[in-house]
């Protein structure tokens, strides 16, 4: 029997995480948005119903990157995204950079907290393709990254 593929998964606490975000951040907006329509006066709605649903397309947009799993099989990374539920494919020779991910937008205490509760400065990779697109594997967020990662390793060396 074949060996199954390489693969990371999202783990489970992230899995329950990223459906209360969706709720909260897509779900929640649409319903303030169709609730201040209904019962807010017109100069309150006009301005909170096209806001509540600009967040929650700007949210959209933002958690659409994310991956619940991927796998590498002969040369081709598959990744699921975790909203849309789509198979987003990329052959391991497209690969132009991997890139450190990392934390600019936090300053040095957040930043040495980050690396204190993840035990690393590594907080994972960017793999970035020739067709400008890329694929963030975060260690923390992931199941199995660094042996995942040594196999792919392989592959691009190759």
């Amino acid at each position: 029997m074949p060996a199954s593929p390489p693969t990371i998964r999202l783990r489970p606490v992230f899995v329950v995480m990223a459906l209360g975000c969706s709720a909260l951040f897509l779900i929640g907006p649409l319903v303030v948005a169709v609730f201040v329509a209904i019962f807010a006066p017109l100069n309150v709605s006009m301005y909170m119903a096209p806001g509540a649903i600009g967040f929650a397309v700007i949210m959209a947009w933002a958690m659409s990157s994310s991956v619940q799993w991927v796998e590498l099989d002969n040369g081709v990374l598959r990744a699921r995204r975790l909203l849309t539920r789509k198979i987003v494919t990329h052959r391991v020779r497209d690969i132009v950079a991997v890139k450190p991910l990392n934390s600019n937008a936090m300053g040095p205490l957040e930043n040495a907290l980050a690396d204190r509760m993840m035990g690393t400065s590594n907080r994972g990779y960017e793999l970035r393709f020739r067709d400008g697109s890329k694929l963030g594997l975060v260690r923390g967020d992931m199941a199995g990254l660094d042996e995942f990662l040594k196999v792919l390793a392989a592959e691009i060396a190759y």
